[in-house]
């Protein structure tokens, strides 16, 4: 075991050697050692995903068991919390990035042990009254100081990660908050003037958000995946339409079918992917591989494929499965063209289909006329704020609230935009009311909504009537000519608005 008597610094020493660290970089070195007892070793391998701001604790693994791979998380203090806050800020105006190592080399690495050596002694050599400072003194201080508070040895055993195995067994039942308040209180405790003016005048700190979330998840559909499982287990097919952004190829890559699937990702390039689909099922039945190409060689099968037309491949994917054997998943119809619409058709009546797509076009609609029609809706304010609490509910903000309001309010419930809006959020390491209003303000997805002009039409052409009108009462001949004009035109608008009108399913 490590001798607890060892040499430490002074209150005093402590204070003067953080109050002479400027470099935000050096801060957090000295404070990692100081206020966690890490390493040197483990202080210059420490990575930002190690770093968990929102529980305010960090993970340092072990550099003195050799062969075990052991890490011990260490709550952090506020004053290494805020000293992190000035290394993301100063790293953000750098524009580097906050992952890998903390304390990058310059060979892409981390950096060497004998650079917080150096930084410390060149701070010795500026100012005198820190003392004799050396990185295993300042872990010795950590520990030296929860003594003096009272900590349990086998406490601080467990924080400096000594090796002994039944000090590991009872780090399992240590609480972090009560370590946490040990930690805060072994602090140098500041002057009465330095607590008055910290009252009086609280220095403003924002929170720290380094975290990346999963966004692979579904909310607020629970009633169409039932209704779309429900209706492909009766054998019936489905269209899934909704606006951009709706979630519709979300949604239908979620949905899982006791039914074998076979995929079509690219509508217009129908040839591919029903070949894909051929060679696939001959994986699945070499036997009736053999007895239709005569061969069970999926090579040979392959050859023999590329030089058929789409509509013989077509009754060859017919011909390898029987009715409703398989379920067809085909990606995004919107693009269809008029030669996949003939396919659809002849494909129709021997599978089952599920398809998403915004709208088609009613002469292109024909191979739908008996497909389930399930349209996704915006969701509702309760399931947007359910989806953007899961993407963004882990960032530190004290106006979390009124953050998702804002999202909310700019993505009018639309899947897409909340995703995009809280993945652009994320980026922000300080995340307030006025960070997300900033990105709302910017966010281009806001200002891209489908819209119908026929109102602003009728307005402007009801405009033109009653100029006609003015014209006729104070007897402008040229104001009676333009809305004579005008009402020809409106002789026939409805005839103009009804072919113009784009048709969808």
């Amino acid at each position: 075991m490590e001798e607890l008597k060892v040499e430490f610094h002074t209150a005093e020493e402590q204070a003067a050697i953080i109050a002479n660290l400027k470099n935000p970089e050096h801060k957090v070195i000295a404070l990692l050692m100081l206020d966690t007892g890490g390493r040197v070793s483990e202080v210059c391998k420490l990575t930002w995903e190690k770093c968990d701001f929102r529980a305010k604790t960090v993970t340092i693994k072990t550099s003195k068991q050799r062969g075990k791979e052991k890490a011990r998380c260490l709550p952090m203090s506020e004053r290494l919390y805020a000293a992190f806050d000035e290394l993301v800020k100063q790293r953000n105006k750098e524009g580097a990035a906050l992952k890998g190592f903390v304390f990058p080399g310059n060979d892409r690495g981390h950096i060497y042990r004998t650079a917080p050596y150096m930084m410390l002694k060149r701070l010795q050599a500026k100012a005198p009254q820190v003392g004799d400072v050396r990185p295993h003194k300042l872990r010795h201080t950590f520990a030296t100081n929860l003594v003096a508070q009272g900590t349990e040895l086998i406490d601080i055993r467990n924080m400096l990660g000594h090796s002994d195995s039944r000090v590991t067994e009872i780090y399992t039942h240590t609480n972090p908050e009560r370590l946490r308040a040990q930690i805060n209180a072994s602090a140098p405790r500041p002057s009465v003037f330095e607590r008055l003016k910290a009252r009086l005048l609280p220095k403003q700190r924002t929170l720290i958000n380094l975290v990346i979330t999963d966004v692979d998840f579904i909310v607020g559909r629970e009633k169409e995946q039932k209704q779309i499982q429900s209706l492909i287990s009766r054998g019936i097919s489905v269209l899934i339409t909704g606006a951009i952004g709706a979630g519709k190829t979300h949604l239908l890559q979620s949905l899982n079918f006791d039914k074998p699937t076979l995929v079509i990702d690219d509508a217009s390039d129908f040839k591919k992917s029903i070949t894909a689909a051929i060679l696939h099922i001959c994986g699945d039945k070499e036997t009736a591989a053999a007895m239709l190409f005569k061969t069970s060689d999926l090579k040979a099968v392959e050859t023999k494929l590329s030089t058929s037309s789409l509509p013989n491949l077509v009754q060859t994917l017919k011909d390898c499965t029987q009715p409703n054997e398989y379920l067809l998943k085909i990606g995004n119809i919107d693009g269809v063209t008029p030669k996949g619409v003939k396919i659809l058709e002849d494909l129709k009546d021997h599978f089952t289909i599920i398809t998403t797509a915004r709208g088609i076009k009613m002469e292109a609609a024909s191979f739908a006329w008996s497909f389930e029609k399930i349209e996704l809706q915006p969701l509702t304010r309760p399931d947007s704020l359910r989806m953007i609490y899961r993407l963004i509910g882990d960032l530190q903000t004290s106006e979390l609230d009124a953050v998702m309001t804002k999202i909310y309010e700019t993505s009018d419930g639309n899947p897409r935009k909340i995703k995009e809006l809280c993945e652009r959020l994320r980026r922000e390491p300080f995340v307030n009311l006025d960070s997300a209003t900033e990105v709302a303000d910017s966010y281009l997805g806001r200002q891209v909504e489908e819209f119908d002009f026929s109102i602003i039409l009728l307005v402007i052409l009801g405009g033109f009537v009653l100029m006609r009108y003015y014209g006729r009462v104070t007897g402008e001949k040229d104001l009676q000519f333009i809305g004579a004009c005008i009402m020809f035109v409106l002789m026939f608008a409805r005839y103009l608005f009804k072919s113009a009108r784009r048709k969808t399913l």
